[in-house]
């Protein structure tokens, strides 16, 4: 699971606590993201290789790639960079769920990364990405807006990277009420996913449904293991 903007593993917590299904379940923890004392990467290419480089033993054949937002563009970009790589020969992932997730051109990001303080948490406020209570404290503020600025300077980079199509079952989850993913957007990613991609509605959501709309999200996802896996 690759958390959305400014997000990190924990971010996961009460999906993965209320998933059905016999998952092994690893959520990924970006640098500078949580409890993380790394600086945060402000690129897209070194942030995928340390991706690549830490599934080097962990990952096991059969897995799915699930990415909320920002999380699904890195779900998708760290799929191309293994599918370059021989190392990853027979355990390649067999599906990408992506959540809320717009197609990297279409990322609404440009110019965020610079805004001032006030302006950026007044936007992220507008979609759910910063809490009230961490917005009115100046400590969190400190510690979680350096995230914000390098993942949006990493989504920038995304943004002007030309489609590479990815041979993957792709299903796009989208909420009806979200504002950050613009319309067209399945029409969007298909330039970059190779198969037909099958898109799931949550009419009633908006941008930040993986935090609480666990029961629509646990069918979606354990109605994957009732296809057969495909070994590539």
């Amino acid at each position: 699971m690759f958390p959305f903007l400014g997000g990190f593993g924990a971010s996961f917590n009460r999906l993965v606590k209320h998933l059905n299904g016999d998952w092994d379940i690893w959520t990924v923890n970006p640098p500078g993201h949580g409890t993380s004392d790394q600086p945060p990467y402000e690129r897209l290419a070194p942030l995928v290789d340390c991706y690549v480089d830490g599934f080097g033993d962990v990952l096991k054949p059969d897995a799915v790639f699930f990415g909320h937002s920002m999380g699904g563009v890195m779900a998708y970009h760290v799929m191309l960079e293994m599918a370059r790589r021989s190392t990853f020969e027979g355990r390649r992932p067999t599906d990408l769920v992506l959540s809320a997730s717009s197609a990297p051109r279409d990322l609404p990001v440009v110019g965020y990364s610079t805004l001032p303080e006030t302006d950026l948490l007044a936007h992220l406020s507008t979609f759910g990405a910063i809490s009230e209570d961490v917005a009115r404290n100046k400590a969190l503020i400190d510690m979680f807006l350096p995230a914000f600025r390098a993942d949006y300077r990493v989504l920038e980079d995304a943004k002007r990277t030309p489609p590479v199509k990815l041979d993957v079952r792709t299903r796009l989850i989208l909420g009806g009420k979200d504002g950050q993913t613009p319309a067209g957007t399945a029409a969007a990613w298909q330039d970059y996913i190779a198969r037909p991609i099958r898109t799931h509605l949550l009419e009633q959501e908006g941008h930040m449904f993986v935090l609480h709309a666990i029961e629509p999200l646990d069918t979606i996802i354990n109605d994957l293991n009732k296809i057969p896996a495909e070994h590539v």
